[in-house]
């Protein structure tokens, strides 16, 4: 049965068995709708209640490459900031900012201000100097979400993508990371193709579980706006989705916000010394498939094992400031799976490695 085929009555059972299940994704796969549509249906009904859930008219079609004043706006902004930046790339940035237009929109626009060619656009950028840092968002604002007093595990994730080098038999590694800033406790994804980076399928599996397993729900996920890497963050729209699933606050971060990147930033520098520069030096490591198993018992170690030097966790791991939470949170640390309390009781043995 398709989504249009549903009547108010149908979308209102469909909404109650998603929140009795606590489901939203099995919810949509059993009754054939996408997670988008459930969701304009929970709006639509939270606002309207059963009156906005009836089938409403037909709307009348829009030119999908017609761009408003306020878009067209946006667009010569960031060709004002970015000249050297084409159609494709404006597409990924503006969609980071939640705007929704397609690249031919994007070139529409481009074309119809004779700004098609990079040099048009360099000049451009020039002539319009004195207005950039009108234009640009005020990096104060973006802070302000995020200095406040708040140290428990979820109030700030953040998460991003790096290039950590070609090696010898290996190839190139890819790594993507998620960080907590309270607890300090990290997890990471290796790629060792650009093409097979799936950000938001892995945050998924791997962060709903756990987010599931500990009852700890993320407040602000803060995504480093690396240039290079900013399509798999936007490139369709699973991340609203999640992000949407999950309730979170999502923004992204510029890479010159050293401010709120600051801590991540110096746990790479850690993975860097500590872990891939040491790779050539161990002939054991001599496939993809052994260094992501070797980074991820590394990783472990970090998580269970490592003090947090400073702040108010200090002298506790990242897994002890998770579990605190944990039993704040009311879960039972009895019932968690046998491999974390094995892991646990052999760190507060002083135990190490497998």
């Amino acid at each position: 049965m398709k989504s249009k085929g549903f009547n108010a009555h149908n979308k209102y059972m469909i909404l109650k068995y998603a929140l009795k299940e606590n489901n939203v994704s099995r919810t949509c796969e059993l009754f054939g709708i996408s997670r988008t549509t459930f969701y304009n249906w929970q709006r639509a009904y939270e606002k309207h209640g059963m009156i906005g859930l009836e089938i409403k008219e037909p709307q009348k079609p829009q030119m999908p490459n017609k761009v408003s004043k306020a878009i067209e706006q946006e667009i010569l902004a960031y060709v004002g900031r970015y000249p050297a930046d084409g159609p494709k790339r404006i597409y990924y940035e503006l969609r980071a900012e939640g705007i929704d237009i397609g690249e031919t929109g994007i070139y529409n626009v481009l074309r119809r201000n004779n700004l098609t060619r990079k040099d048009q656009r360099v000049q451009y950028s020039k002539n319009k100097a004195s207005h950039v840092k009108t234009n640009r968002k005020d990096n104060k604002e973006i802070l302000g979400l995020f200095n406040k007093q708040e140290v428990y595990p979820g109030y700030l994730v953040i998460q991003r993508i790096d290039f950590m080098g070609t090696f010898d038999g290996i190839g190139k590694i890819y790594q993507y990371s998620i960080y907590d800033t309270a607890s300090k406790w990290v997890a990471v994804k290796l790629y060792n193709k650009k093409q097979d980076i799936d950000i938001w399928s892995y945050f998924e599996r791997k962060l709903g579980y756990l987010l599931k397993l500990f009852n700890i729900n993320i407040k602000n996920l803060a995504t480093d706006r690396k240039k290079e890497f900013l399509p798999y963050f936007v490139k369709d729209n699973e991340y609203k989705e999640v992000i949407e699933e999950l309730r979170i606050n999502h923004i992204f971060i510029p890479p010159e916000d050293n401010v709120i990147l600051e801590d991540m930033m110096s746990l790479n520098k850690f993975l860097v010394t500590e872990f891939y520069n040491k790779i050539p030096l161990n002939n054991e490591l001599d496939s993809f498939v052994k260094v992501e198993h070797a980074l991820n018992k590394f990783i472990r170690e970090y998580n269970f094992y490592s003090v947090i030097p400073s702040g108010y966790n200090a002298d506790k791991t990242p897994v002890e400031v998770v579990l605190e939470r944990a039993s704040q949170n009311n879960v039972d640390l009895d019932t968690l799976p046998l491999w974390i309390m094995a892991l646990i009781n052999y760190s507060r043995r002083g135990g190490k490695g497998e």
